[in-house]
């Protein structure tokens, strides 16, 4: 139908052009997402080897998490963009139905997260908890994203323990037997002020006895809130600008949803225009 002219076609240009580029744009970062995704992988078990043992280990994979996401986006940004392009129904069905179930699922675990928030809480707190906090020094990626975390939510550990969760840590735990330099201390993210020695540098050892049960200057030397509860605290402080962001995040779904819905039924209408024009070609 793309040859037609526009004097004898349904099919908006307006439409068509519209989720051609929302889904190139999209394909593109898609297939970005997937080389950083598969670069991040080769790159982190050149130097780190982990045996994954249950699912969790792939969950908290932040390369393979990456590349997950990048594959799904790279489908749906194909689809909808060859399906525009080429004014395939196929394709087209095939984007907006696998979009209406993701956005059914958000909405699905955001009504369930609400209602169950307490529970909701406690289950991505343990996750964190059994995931990050002990593989934080032999996990490359897991050590990027906590302090990544710790740094800029100004927070410590993940439970409501705050710092006392770095005791489950192989290397920072206060035990008598624990010999590791990082006895008693907590990672460098969770202080308060980590140039301690040269300015600029952060000090590996600014956090060095917060975990003695006798430190006198924990609470300036780093923070002591759990990193849940801390992004819990920001996320009350900010409703305005969560709302925001919830609402960037739904609108453009929405958008892509009806724009594919709405190229579908003009195209689905002029492929009948043409078979009550043609009914022996349409026959055959």
């Amino acid at each position: 139908m793309s040859c037609l002219s526009s004097e004898n076609t349904y099919v908006s240009p307006v439409v068509k052009w519209l989720v051609f580029f929302f889904n190139f744009i999209f394909w593109m970062a898609g297939a970005g997402m997937v080389g950083i995704g598969i670069w991040a992988f080769v790159e982190k078990n050149k130097f780190y080897h982990q045996e994954i043992q249950s699912i969790y280990d792939v969950m908290f994979d932040l390369s393979v998490v990456f590349l997950v996401l990048g594959v799904i986006i790279f489908i749906l940004g194909f689809s909808g963009c060859i399906g525009a392009l080429r004014e395939n129904t196929y394709l087209l069905k095939f984007f907006y139905i696998v979009m209406i179930l993701i956005f059914v699922a958000e909405i699905t675990l955001g009504v369930i997260a609400f209602v169950f928030r307490d529970k909701a809480k406690q289950t991505i707190t343990d996750m964190f908890q059994e995931n990050f906090i002990p593989r934080y020094e032999d996990d490359p990626d897991a050590k990027s994203f906590i302090d990544w975390i710790q740094e800029n939510i100004h927070c410590c550990g993940v439970t409501s323990n705050g710092y006392k969760d770095w005791n489950q840590n192989m290397y920072f735990n206060c035990t008598t037997s624990n010999l590791s330099k990082l006895s008693c201390a907590t990672p460098y993210s969770c202080c308060r002020k980590q140039d301690t020695i040269r300015a600029g540098v952060p000090n590996i050892l600014c956090g060095a006895g917060a975990l003695k049960a006798e430190a006198p200057n924990r609470s300036s030397q780093i923070y002591t809130i759990g990193c849940i509860d801390a992004m819990l605290n920001m996320a009350e402080q900010n409703l305005p600008i969560v709302g925001g962001v919830v609402i960037a995040f739904t609108i453009p779904q929405l958008i892509g949803i009806c724009l594919a819905r709405m190229l579908e039924g003009q195209i689905l209408d002029q492929v009948a225009r043409w078979e009550r024009r043609h009914p022996l070609l349409a026959a055959q």
